[in-house]
């Protein structure tokens, strides 16, 4: 995984050599506009996604901690040896506070917003940012061999190939951060004076340290008063003028999410997030919303029959709206329970004093249909709803649409479906599964971003719950159905770029189409078993009954085996698993949903595999 969300900002220096222009404050304090630089540095950094900074202090540092007052995502370290050691040992310093890839800068710098996109942009971990010749004095050169740093040098004539100008930004893995650590306290013994680019340049001959090259960057490291005075008069002209039309552009590194949602999602979604700022109750966001509403139906089939009403929440608050508004106070609903979210719905209606009668599985076990039918018959009568989850993605079990919704007709039962992890991933059609309310989230196989969840109504059940006592202001389902029909708007204040993001998504799927979206799963879920299979797992569900969509795996009985170290392993090499919930035996999780590919599932069991072997896991 290549994003960088840490910075690492050396402003231990004295500046000696500005005396007269900055008198006793550190470097980073030079102002000129309406910030010290350092603020200037620390706005830029934040606006590319960095959460944590670390500056670490050295001269004058009671100016540091003020700021670190005023930014809370600011955390300063002092150098104590800051006269007497250099910048190599500056950057040991903090090796406690670092734990992931950073940025690495120089506090004393002026830089257009682009040194920072282009880092941020680049497909390599370990990059250090080079620019054109500036003939500003005191230039630290690099040399290059095809994209590698060779060495970073004062001394032109020790560059054999120039490769640019070392900018002071750069872009370092906790793995070669690691490596320089380690090379730079063997330094210290002879070398307390060790600066960065020296170790980088050690460094270099055992790591590939790559390099990205802007010709025309407009920077300045203000080191001297020639420096000072040539910042004002035409560098930090520059820079406003570049930074005012510029307009940031991340590259989006990709993971593969094989955590049962939220899913893996196309850029196109992410970017239909970047949106220009509008009122949710202006009539163009209306028309996107009610755009939303009919294409979510549509997927299901229940054209002029249902009505999708969203909410902004995640999956459980639809389930709450649905339970806590449809179910009377003189009848009961039958839940039945083979997972985590069967047992959330028994909860939520155990809160609301919603009355239900429970149907409880091993979690694992399919249901029987003769039990739900001897609890419906038993209780005939006092039971109008059977609520139940299509995908239990606490186990991967399918439980049957067709035959559960068979025994409710036959009782003139209404079923209520939480299809949060099958809607568009398995074919659903609402009216020959005989469902009244389906219920499920944009964040699953929709492939959607988390934050919005809608519950797709038949017309007829729903208008009978108009004078049902409210159990709940903000979740009833039929208050929020009337103000989306009155006014084709949320009732409430909406999640916009969410919305946003979903409209885009549901295009998507359609241009997907449904067959091209269950196929694709289906593919999936045949070469994840089967390579899961020749590594020698084993399945807590039988093919029977699987969705296809989540595959629960029998953790090993091995000392070897630890799923933490397993699901880090993975996770820094891009997949994210998940562990198992609950269930008759340990297990961890598997999905695939989302806008993950075969070659993602071949790439992830050849690290699976590794891992394996690494730990020598018998299984």
């Amino acid at each position: 995984m290549n994003h960088v969300r840490q910075a690492v900002i050396l402003a231990a220096g004295m500046g000696s050599r500005l005396k007269g222009v900055i008198e006793e404050k550190p470097k980073g304090f030079l102002q000129l506009g309406n910030k010290p630089i350092i603020e200037e540095s620390i706005a830029k950094l934040i606006g590319f996604g960095i959460t944590k900074i670390v500056i670490v202090t050295g001269y004058s540092s009671e100016y540091y901690e003020r700021l670190k007052k005023k930014y809370p995502f600011v955390r300063t370290i002092k150098n104590q040896r800051f006269e007497n050691t250099g910048s190599m040992f500056s950057l040991s310093i903090v090796k406690d506070l670092i734990d992931s890839n950073f940025l690495l800068l120089e506090s004393d710098l002026i830089y257009e917003h682009n040194a920072l996109q282009v880092l941020n942009n680049s497909k390599f971990n370990d990059c250090i940012l080079l620019s054109g010749r500036t003939s500003s004095g005191d230039e630290v050169y690099a040399g290059i061999k095809e994209n590698r740093i060779v060495n970073l040098s004062k001394n032109l004539g020790e560059i054999k190939t120039l490769g640019g100008e070392l900018v002071g930004i750069s872009k370092i893995s906790y793995d070669l951060y690691q490596a320089m650590i380690n090379h730079a306290e063997k330094q210290f013994r002879k070398n307390q004076q060790y600066q960065y680019e020296d170790c980088l340049t050690d460094v270099s001959k055992m790591k590939e340290i790559n390099y990205e090259f802007v010709e025309d960057l407009a920077w300045i490291e203000i080191d001297d008063k020639n420096h000072f005075k040539r910042a004002v008069e035409k560098i930090y002209p520059l820079v406003q003028k570049r930074d005012a039309e510029f307009i940031i552009s991340k590259k989006i590194s990709r993971n593969v999410l094989l955590n049962p949602g939220p899913a893996t999602t196309t850029d196109t979604v992410k970017h239909a997030m970047v949106v220009e700022d509008i009122c949710p109750r202006e009539k163009e966001f209306g028309e996107l919303v009610e755009s939303i509403r009919k294409d979510l139906v549509r997927i299901v089939n229940g054209k002029d029959l249902f009505e999708a009403v969203l909410f902004a929440s995640s999956g459980t608050g639809a389930i709450e709206a649905c339970l806590t508004s449809v179910v009377p106070d003189n009848k009961s609903v039958l839940i039945i329970n083979n997972g985590a979210y069967g047992e959330r719905m028994q909860q939520i209606c155990k809160n609301f004093e919603v009355n239900r009668i429970d149907y409880n599985i091993e979690w694992g076990d399919p249901v029987d249909l003769r039990t739900i039918e001897s609890i419906l018959s038993k209780h005939k009568g006092k039971i109008s709803h059977l609520a139940f989850v299509h995908h239990e993605t606490t186990v991967g079990i399918l439980n049957s649409l067709e035959l559960i919704s068979k025994l409710a007709l036959k009782y003139n039962i209404e079923i209520i479906v939480d299809a949060m992890s099958s809607f568009a991933g398995i074919p659903i059609d609402v009216n020959e599964s005989n469902i009244h309310y389906l219920i499920s989230s944009a964040n699953k196989c929709i492939q959607g971003m988390a934050g919005i969840s809608f519950v797709i109504c038949n017309i007829d059940s729903l208008k009978k719950t108009k004078d049902y006592r409210r159990r709940s202001f903000y979740f009833n389902l039929y208050d929020n159905y009337t103000f989306f029909s009155e006014h084709n708007q949320m009732q409430f204040t909406p999640p916009v770029q969410v919305l946003y993001a979903l409209r885009q998504a549901i295009s998507e799927y359609f241009i997907e189409t449904e067959e091209g979206r269950t196929n694709r799963y289906t593919e999936l879920y045949e070469v994840l078993k089967n390579g899961l299979e020749k590594l020698g797992f084993k399945f807590l569900v039988d093919d029977r009954f699987h969705a296809k969509i989540l595959t629960s795996i029998i953790e090993p009985d091995d000392d070897n085996y630890n799923f933490t170290e397993m699901h880090d392993y993975l996770y820094k090499r891009g997949f994210t698993i998940y562990p198992g919930k609950g269930a008759k035996q340990n297990t961890f999780r598997l999905a695939n949903m989302g806008e993950i590919y075969k070659e993602d599932i071949v790439r992830f069991l050849n690290c699976l595999e590794t891992y394996k072997k690494l730990k020598a896991i018998k299984l």
